[in-house]
């Protein structure tokens, strides 16, 4: 396996056990978990970012269509202003 020493850079590593590994929990902290935990909480961050992904999505399309609709909204202002002159 790769392990990161850095954003770019990895090294190759072997499992000394496979009972026990380290997870990266955030900011710099690790927590030595089973196998099975470690699993666990991986499937549980994944679900989240999808979750997150998802929301992200929907509110960016909605911000989409707000922005389009101010944009026609000001373009037929341009040619009705355009129109009287």
């Amino acid at each position: 396996m790769l392990v990161p020493l850095t954003a770019s850079l990895y090294v190759p590593g072997t499992l000394d056990s496979a009972d026990k590994v380290v997870v990266d929990i955030g900011t710099g902290y690790f927590v030595e978990k089973t196998m099975a935990e470690g699993k666990e909480y991986c499937e549980r961050k994944m679900n989240l970012m999808k979750s997150n992904y998802d929301q992200l999505i929907e509110v960016a399309s909605k911000k989409k269509n707000i922005a389009d609709e101010a944009g026609a909204f000001l373009q037929a202002k341009l040619r009705q202003a355009a129109a009287t002159t």
